[in-house]
């Protein structure tokens, strides 16, 4: 199947449970930038096909239910989603793909370019893979509704968690099979991966109100997670939602969106620099051990001048006390009552003879 007319295309592919209150923007934004969709519905009931279809024929190739393969689902196989996706990377005609999240928005690090004309920037400048900053946009206040441009309603971000930092998620078509499958979505992987350095911006909408956080972590998601994947560490990222916790977030805790600051962020601090700093980490890692270890004989020299200095503290204590025992000898040979006991001692060491 070819993606489309134009002598470049990009594809992404997304799969979606109901995400209906936004799963037309995210789709009618990839087509306004050039790219192009394909839908894997997992079931949803919230109307989320429905809010796709206008786009049939505008840019939306096509909507798969996911359990249609014959294989019932008994829940959220992410595993089976990943290796469909592998899969259809290899079936659609195109030059690029995007493992894309039905909850998540992405944009150019270059504002004059569009995410369409982004791809083809790095493709012509010889790199076969793209990585993502991702901004995960929280709710404020409880006042978004279904149809709100989720963009405008929020305004403040947070960092992700460490564990959702890595986004390797856009790849030029390769003869070979990519690998999603092993890393839980988080890299694609493939022989001969050139990653570019600059990040492109994600910005990521996983909760849009008290209502719809409630809902999607405790009865869409933690009931349809699987206990052999959650065993491999996947699904972690509500582990520590309680019932009864507020989805609303202090502004104070995050940081205000500022498209021009975020952008700059990026181009300063791609991934040259940090995996320049991660060297020059271990560099320093390696110059401490190295200098431990030149310590260590340094210490233990240190220490046995100490035990030597202990010992001829103690020799010369021994010494002074011998030389003080001689000169009260000394003085006890020359006294007068020594003296004059003299013949004494003579007559007692005879008797003593004798008797012997």
């Amino acid at each position: 199947m070819r993606a489309g007319p134009s002598d470049f295309s990009v594809v992404a592919i997304i799969a979606a449970y109901n995400e209906a209150d936004l799963i037309g923007q995210v789709v009618g934004d990839l087509i306004e930038q050039g790219v192009q969709v394909y839908l894997l519905d997992d079931g949803s009931t919230d109307g989320t096909v429905a809010a796709v279809e206008p786009y049939r024929g505008r840019g939306l190739l096509g909507v798969e239910q996911v359990a249609d393969d014959g294989r019932p689902s008994d829940g959220f196989e992410w595993e089976r989603i990943l290796r469909r996706k592998a899969q259809l990377a290899g079936e659609l005609d195109a030059d690029w793909f995007i493992h894309h999240d039905a909850d998540e928005f992405r944009e150019s690090p270059w504002p004059h370019l569009s995410l369409g004309g982004a791809i083809r920037a790095v493709d012509a400048l010889g790199f076969n893979a793209i990585d993502s900053a991702r901004l995960d946009f929280w709710p404020i206040d409880d006042g978004f509704r279904p149809g709100d441009d989720v963009r405008r309603a929020f305004t403040h971000y947070a960092a992700p968690a460490p564990y959702d930092r890595l986004q390797i998620r856009y790849w030029k078509k390769t003869d070979a099979v990519v690998d999603l499958a092993s890393s839980g979505g988080h890299e694609v992987r493939f022989p001969g991966r050139r990653v570019f350095p600059i990040r492109f911006l994600l910005r990521h909408y996983p909760i849009r109100g008290q209502a719809h956080g409630e809902r999607k972590v405790f009865k869409e998601r933690r009931a349809r997670f699987l206990a052999r994947e959650r065993a491999r560490g996947w699904h972690v990222q509500y582990d520590t939602v309680r019932e009864g916790a507020s989805f609303i977030h202090d502004p104070a805790t995050l940081t205000r969106y500022d498209a021009d600051a975020v952008r700059l962020a990026m181009m300063l601090r791609h991934r040259g620099v940090e995996e320049l700093e991660e060297a020059l980490d271990a560099r320093l890692a390696e110059a401490e051990r190295l200098r431990a270890d030149l310590d260590k004989p340094t210490a233990e020299i240190a220490e046995l001048r100490h035990a030597l200095d202990a010992r001829d503290a103690t020799i010369a204590d021994l010494q002074a006390a011998t030389e003080d025992g001689a000169r009260r000898l000394d003085a006890v040979y020359r006294s007068l009552s020594w003296r004059l006991t003299a013949p004494a001692r003579a007559v007692g060491r005879l008797l003593r003879r004798r008797r012997a």
